[in-house]
């Protein structure tokens, strides 16, 4: 009897790895560099290093975000992104690509960022935003064009 339930939940167990596996996509070479570019410009945006946003955007950057009211351009990204720097801290944040596509020179990234955060008071917030960005190759290494990003109403 015994080696029968272990069979079954030997059983279920992979057929619910190979559910999850079959579920997550399987990146390519491209997709993997965009998103490793993501990922390495949340790390300079969470360290406050001033890496971000310039060494990342390109000259003709614009964003739309959740909490703007228009356009952003890359003078504007810098200048906020400093005012957030001295305002704010990122206790802790992940994120999760839904989808990229690159297609010659050009990606798109969809992905959503839980976060954790204390404004200048000390109080924590904890926020999910999703975001799409643009990027193209610039020579050989990709920047960020366009953006956009917005907090869902989750139940």
């Amino acid at each position: 009897m015994k080696i029968i339930r272990l069979c079954f939940v030997t059983l279920f167990v992979f057929a619910f790895v190979s559910s999850v596996q079959a579920q997550q996509p399987s990146w390519n070479k491209s997709q993997m560099e965009v998103w490793d570019l993501v990922q390495k410009s949340w790390v300079d945006d969470v360290a406050e290093n001033g890496n971000w946003p310039k060494d990342y955007v390109h000259n003709n950057y614009v964003s739309w975000g959740a909490s703007s009211g228009g356009p952003s351009y890359k003078d504007s990204t810098i200048k906020w992104s400093r005012y957030d720097d001295e305002s704010s801290d990122t206790l802790i944040y992940e994120n999760s690509p839904a989808s990229i596509t690159v297609e010659d020179d050009t990606a798109v990234v969809n992905y959503y960022s839980t976060t954790v955060s204390t404004n200048s008071e000390g109080k924590r917030k904890r926020s999910v935003t999703r975001i799409s960005e643009v990027l193209i190759k610039d020579g050989r290494k990709w920047v960020f064009i366009a953006g956009s990003s917005f907090e869902p109403k989750l139940n």
